[in-house]
């Protein structure tokens, strides 16, 4: 236990180093949606539209909420505090960073940029949760490697059944990290899953989520920890562990123009 808590503690306190010290984006712009406008449904899945290769951030009607989330990699269990309006405040942002940052880059720099454009104040401490571990026995996780020329993307194709209706989805993911398949899991399910694997770098990988007799939805939790397991090669289980929160100290909303 105290291994994993020393894990933590240095992986958030060097990422944190990180982002102080890293360049920004080389141009960014952030405009404040019309009051009403309903959040990105794509933000539901955990995804953050960006161009990648090229050095392209674009995020559309997307709460500081969110982009707190996706900076840090944290899911909503992990942050406390901050005005109500972070949640339902909408902004488009487009911005451009020099070269071909990789995903990694991409959170930090985002990190920078919403910590000067909404003057975000956030410190960290540790909180005893349940979440979901999960790990990989030597090759039992199932992720190929990334192609030439990929690009960040998740694609959705439907799965029909014998009378052609929609039964579920197939997934495709590519140059995604293990650390942003279980983001993605984690949102769905509602729990945080830390990352054990020891995996690094991108890679591509599929998921079939299809309902049956004993599953509503394919998003039910069930459904999709058995996803991890016997479809991504992953062990999964509950353990209680102290995980990284973020309290957000204060914000200030972004005007036009800026």
């Amino acid at each position: 236990m105290k291994k994993i808590l020393a894990s933590l503690v240095i992986t958030i306190l060097t990422a944190t180093f990180a982002a102080a010290a890293s360049p920004g984006f080389e141009v960014a712009s952030i405009t404040p949606c019309k009051p009403g406008t309903p959040e990105n449904p794509l933000l539901h899945m955990g995804a953050m539209p960006f161009v990648s290769p090229g050095g392209r951030f674009t995020a559309t009607s997307t709460s500081l909420k969110y982009l707190i989330e996706w900076a840090y990699g944290i899911q909503s269990e992990q942050h406390t505090g901050g005005p109500a309006w972070i949640d339902t405040e909408m902004y488009d942002i487009a911005a451009k960073a020099e070269g071909n940052p990789s995903i990694a880059e991409m959170k930090l720099m985002l990190q920078k940029l919403i910590e000067e454009r909404f003057k975000l104040k956030l410190h960290q401490e540790q909180k005893r949760m349940t979440a979901y571990v999960i790990s990989a026995a030597r090759n039992s996780a199932k992720l190929t490697p990334v192609k030439e020329g990929e690009t960040h993307a998740m694609r959705f194709a439907p799965i029909n059944g014998p009378d052609q209706k929609q039964v579920g989805y197939h997934i495709t993911g590519t140059r995604y990290t293990v650390a942003d398949v279980a983001a993605l899991f984690s949102r769905q399910i509602g729990r945080v899953i830390v990352d054990q694997t020891g995996l690094e770098g991108e890679f591509d990988f599929t998921v079939d989520l299809v309902p049956d007799d004993n599953h509503s939805s394919p998003v039910e939790e069930t459904l999709l920890l058995n996803a991890l397991r016997e479809q991504l090669g992953f062990t999964v289980k509950a353990q209680t562990l102290p995980v990284n929160v973020f309290v957000i100290d204060g914000a200030e909303k972004v005007v036009a123009g800026n």
